[in-house]
């Protein structure tokens, strides 16, 4: 389990990890049920960054860009990447088969583009209206995300490398993980913070089953976006319920 836990972390942050551990798929599956807690520790990276930013600069938009900066450097552009291609398809208004091979394009279309531009205007803008609680929650449950996409959903295309994360997971660890994002929710905001992972568990069903009527199933991409969309919308309901 601590070496799958090291995999994840190598494989979807660029957290640096101290000890060496050969890549095993397998492994990387059965470890997405605890990839919220690679949000707490990415959380607590950008809580911190907010923290020592607000101290030097009186400027909250400013500090939000600076903790967007931080978060592009310790998980890189992995699901960035995933938002991007999945707008790309999922907007093409094209058949399943046409979708998967835009969402596969390593070039990014307008769709993308215009996608990639709202969000991390949304994301500057409500970063710099939360209380620094939510700067340390939404990492969490975002990435509980991931977690019900790999356990709940089906994969879109015949193989891929998601292909095998996917069939590590199921229904029961799909639970393990929004079970550790509960506890986690509530040590960080109480009664606020299962509310909020109320919401997102809403919205990260309802994402997956569009994406399912469109294309038949997940895939990377999608999970990816599952992913930077929640995180938009914990910070959103962070600006509600402040």
């Amino acid at each position: 389990m601590i070496k799958g836990f090291i995999i994840l972390l190598q494989f979807m942050t660029r957290i640096p990890v101290p000890v060496k551990v050969e890549y095993d798929e397998e492994k990387l599956g059965r470890a997405v049920k605890f990839f919220p807690l690679a949000g707490l520790i990415i959380g607590l990276f950008l809580f911190a960054v907010n923290f020592l930013a607000g101290k030097v600069i009186d400027n909250r938009q400013i500090t939000a860009v600076i903790i967007i900066m931080a978060e592009i450097l310790i998980t890189g552009l992995i699901h960035i990447d995933g938002l991007a291609d999945t707008a790309d398809g999922l907007f093409s208004y094209a058949d399943k088969e046409r979708m998967l091979e835009i969402m596969k394009d390593s070039r990014i279309g307008t769709n993308g583009t215009v996608a990639l531009i709202l969000y991390f205007l949304v994301k500057a803008v409500f970063l710099a209206a939360v209380n620094p609680e939510y700067i340390l929650l939404y990492p969490v449950i975002s990435r509980m995300a991931t977690s019900i996409n790999a356990g709940l959903g089906e994969y879109a295309r015949k193989k891929g490398m998601s292909n095998g994360i996917i069939e590590k997971n199921g229904k029961k660890d799909a639970a393990v993980s929004i079970a550790i994002t509960a506890v986690l929710s509530f040590g960080i905001l109480r009664l606020k913070g299962l509310i909020v992972l109320a919401l997102a568990i809403l919205f990260i069903l309802f994402f997956m089953e569009n994406v399912k009527r469109k294309i038949g199933g997940i895939t990377g991409d999608t999970m990816g976006a599952s992913l930077e969309l929640t995180a938009i919308l914990v910070l959103f309901a962070g600006i509600i319920l402040k």
